[in-house]
């Protein structure tokens, strides 16, 4: 018998909220505690995270194969696959001759010792004007732990798995990409929390049939402090993997195909701030900006959640002139370009709830469906019957591939204190108990990245547009627009995409005679003759050394193919509202909102 186990450390590269539900006057959502009252990451978190990594890898391998929990058919079947002989079958069977396995591997749960815990504001905001969602009231604050927190991962392997060399490589496998920085666990990932990096991996196998490990192990418990493991295992092991061959079961499948990871640096061209509830309690001002901890001399950091609902914002602007423009071509009168727009709009306002409201949410028409055909929707997949944004940057029914993480402060803090008096209109003077101030950062400069795994052209496409449009200072970022804050520029970019086969990479689907996608392939032949280092089971290609004319011809391409999905795209009719309550398309009291605002300027 053997005792054979991983362990590794879990290190925190962005805030982590892991959520009970429970709430306190100090805050909506607290954190995960043990009954000793100790920070946790439960072993089920954690291994939902590998899981779900594993379960997209598997396929691509030659000995995997598409896990019951993805398919649509079958899903109450004992599945038998190799991510179900790692983490157990997702519907076993009580017949012993109907198959179904247990997990032949457990991982504990990942405690920590006494921390620091900060309290993260958010708010939803009204696309419409700009400012807080106060009808939809969309308001909370929830615990987090502070990046750098560092967490024990341990996982025990059972004995069996030993001559099951393709699960330990499937293992490996999903390890390696926790381990190139790619892992997220806990709540709103997507929204920059969770985010981790592996390190200091080990392997052991103890062999238990010698009397001196046996004793050992049963004075002293499991030896998960030992120094003397195996710290190549998880290299060797990804580097045993076979060949990935290409994938043709369909775009629609979620499998591992592709990420792509954009960095760059956010900075500022004056006064910004992201405020912060409790830090400005602490610190005496009316409003301070967010900081990585509460600990003296904490460098302030950008919430994933503010970049990236600035990128979504700007995203369904984008989209809704686009379905404008396309409306106004549709038909000379207001109703044929209403009756378009409804058809052909590609963005909804995920704040709303009715669904008579403008451009009413994806949600707001799935929650009026009755149970049975909810559960339809849901057993067949909803992604494809939602809007593009919903797709893109996820909702409350269905998630983002999209991660938009925390962006730490680099270089010299610069503060400045502003105050701030309201006019009083009638009288000219100050305006009684208007009064307030603030602590700013002064041209600050964030480290951003964001993550997309499995990128569509259109997508890339899209987000292209969005951050040439917060480059241009035609988006702003944080508390106060009006005011003049928030103006940023995008310096320092730099792109890579990670693919498993030379066929995966999202080039444009265009006609081929066309001479935008001629360029972009063309592009990309002489990207990948400079191909980077593997990065776990992929190969990257980073544009920071192609030449600028290669870039433009790629993400020319991109965006094309985004202007050919939004003018073909269609809403399915269960999402369209026949009383849409706007005034672009409709004359009001004797007025048209396009005498003033027309679609196109000559």
């Amino acid at each position: 018998m053997t005792f054979r186990a991983i362990t590794g450390n879990l290190v925190l590269r962005t805030a982590l909220h892991v959520g009970t539900g429970e709430s306190t006057e100090t805050a909506d959502d607290l954190l995960r505690r043990d009954a000793r009252g100790r920070l946790l990451i439960p072993g089920t978190a954690i291994a939902g995270a590998l899981r779900s990594i594993a379960t997209r890898l598997a396929p691509r391998l030659q000995s995997g194969g598409l896990c019951h929990a993805i398919k649509t058919k079958d899903s109450q079947k004992a599945c038998g696959c190799l991510v179900c002989q790692l983490f157990g079958d997702v519907n076993p069977q009580e017949d012993a001759d109907a198959g179904g396995n247990a997990a032949r591997v457990l991982i504990y749960d990942a405690v920590l010792g006494p921390s620091d815990v900060q309290i993260r504001d958010g708010v939803g905001i009204d696309r419409v004007t700009g400012a807080a969602a106060r009808r939809e009231r969309i308001k909370f604050d929830l615990e987090v732990l502070p990046a750098e927190t560092v967490f024990k991962l341990r996982i025990e392997i059972d004995p069996k798995l030993k001559q099951n060399e393709s699960a330990l490589q499937l293992l490996a496998a999903s390890l390696a990409e926790w381990e190139q920085g790619r892992g997220a666990v806990g709540g709103r990932v997507s929204r920059g929390l969770g985010a981790f990096r592996l390190g200091d991996v080990l392997f052991l196998d103890h062999d238990l049939n010698e009397p001196t490990n046996l004793m050992q192990m049963l004075r002293c418990g499991p030896s998960w402090d030992a120094a003397n493991g195996d710290a190549s295992w998880l290299d060797t092991q990804v580097k045993a993997l076979p060949k990935i061959k290409a994938w043709e079961d369909g775009d629609a499948t979620p499998v591992a195909r592709s990420w792509a990871l954009a960095e760059f640096t956010l900075a500022a061209t004056g006064p910004f701030l992201t405020h912060d509830l409790t830090q400005a309690g602490r610190s005496g001002f009316d409003h301070a900006p967010v900081l990585a901890t509460y600990a003296k001399g904490s460098r302030p950091v950008l919430p994933g959640s503010s970049l990236r609902g600035v990128l979504r914002s700007q995203a369904e602007r984008i989209a809704r002139t686009l379905a404008t423009f396309n409306a106004w071509d549709a038909g000379q009168d207001s109703g044929t370009r209403k009756a378009a727009f409804l058809t052909a709009c590609p963005a909804c306002n995920p704040l709303t709830t009715e669904t008579n409201d403008p451009v009413a949410s994806c949600n707001s028409f799935i929650k009026g469906f009755d149970k049975k055909k909810r559960d339809k929707l849901e057993e067949n997949g909803a992604e494809e019957q939602l809007c593009l944004a919903c797709q893109l940057f996820g909702s409350t029914w269905n998630g983002s591939r999209l991660r938009v993480e925390d962006a730490p402060f680099v270089g010299e803090i610069t503060y400045k204190v502003l105050d701030f008096l309201a006019i009083d209109r009638f009288t000219g003077g100050g305006r009684d108990s208007a009064k307030f101030d603030a602590v700013v950062l002064w041209k600050p400069r964030f480290s951003v990245r964001l993550f997309l795994e499995n990128p569509e052209p259109w997508e890339l496409g899209w987000l292209a547009l969005v951050l040439r449009d917060l480059n241009d200072g035609l988006a702003t970022v944080g508390f106060g627009a009006a005011k003049g804050f928030g103006q940023c520029t995008i310096a320092d970019p730099k792109l890579t995409i990670g693919i498993l086969h030379d066929t995966d990479f999202p080039i444009p689907i265009l006609k081929t005679e066309d001479e935008v996608l001629e360029h972009a392939i063309e592009a990309d032949e002489r990207a990948w003759n400079e191909k980077g280092a593997a990065s776990g089971l992929y190969q990257t290609v980073a544009y920071e050394h192609a030449s600028q004319v290669d870039w433009l011809a790629l993400a020319n391409g991109w965006v094309k193919e985004f202007n050919r999905l939004v003018k073909n795209y269609a809403r399915p009719a269960e999402f369209m509202s026949a009383d849409l309550h706007d005034s672009y398309f409709t004359q009001k009291n004797g007025h048209w909102l396009p005498d003033l605002y027309p679609a196109r300027v000559s």
